[in-house]
């Protein structure tokens, strides 16, 4: 799990970069805190599958945050913090000598190659009308 310092800097950059809205800054604690409460259930490792999994969890989460009536811009702004947490936690994960602005450094570098950077909210169809759970294998 990440280290909320290195992480807010990670978030300062991407603001800087134009990637995520400002005006959210102070909302993007909770889709770390999200993600984290995640990561603690598959060791904290994030491993490819992990990634993907972690993925979905945070599109799950924002389709519900979408029900309940969030901005596309705040949507948006929110996959990308996700995408690039989970980008932070796969570097962190493969590369554990590397320290705080390398690691940002290096998340930064993989969240673009991934696209991630163009990334934007989009409703997924099939989840619109359904329920939806964060729980395992519930969906």
């Amino acid at each position: 799990m990440a280290d909320s310092r290195i992480i807010s800097r990670l978030d300062r950059k991407l603001i800087e970069e134009g990637l995520l809205d400002e005006c959210f800054e102070k909302d993007y604690r909770i889709v770390h805190n999200m993600l984290n409460n995640h990561m603690r259930r598959t060791g904290g490792k994030v491993p490819s599958e992990n990634f993907k999994v972690g993925e979905e969890k945070l599109r799950d989460w924002l389709m519900i945050l979408y029900k309940k009536g969030a901005s596309q811009e705040k949507l948006t702004s929110y996959l990308r913090c996700g995408l690039a947490h989970l980008s932070f936690d796969y570097i962190a994960s493969q590369n554990g000598d590397l320290k705080g602005s390398e690691l940002v450094t290096r998340s930064l570098q993989s969240f673009k190659l991934r696209g991630f950077h163009k990334t934007f909210f989009k409703i997924a169809p099939t989840k619109e009308n359904s329920k939806i759970s964060l729980k395992d294998n519930k969906k």
